[in-house]
């Protein structure tokens, strides 16, 4: 599963609802909404193309600790009827951590 960060521009349980009837999982909703579903979802949904790809996130130790994580390869494209729904749809890599 994947997940993505939903900047809405309407009224935050609106977004939600409509998401969630489109097939997408709501995790929960702050300053933005976080939503989740398979990464070919994603893809079908925002018409956009979608790399798995792993990261080291503890730099600087012995061995490596990786994390898989999914990157758009295309800019995703909101559909028509969610354009005045949402702003912009994020895809956070897992953060770095030192010690």
């Amino acid at each position: 599963m994947l997940t993505a960060e939903v900047i809405p521009l309407a009224e935050k349980n609106l977004v939600s609802l409509a998401l969630q009837r489109q097939g997408f999982r709501i995790l929960s909703i702050g300053e933005t909404i976080t939503i989740e579903a398979t990464p070919e979802f994603f893809e079908n949904f925002f018409q956009m193309k979608m790399e798995k790809r792993s990261k080291n996130v503890i730099p600087g130790i012995p061995g490596r600790v990786e994390v898989d994580f999914w990157k758009p390869l295309t800019q995703p494209v909101i559909p028509d009827e969610f354009k005045i729904l949402i702003k912009e749809i994020l895809f956070p890599e897992p953060p770095e951590f030192y010690i």
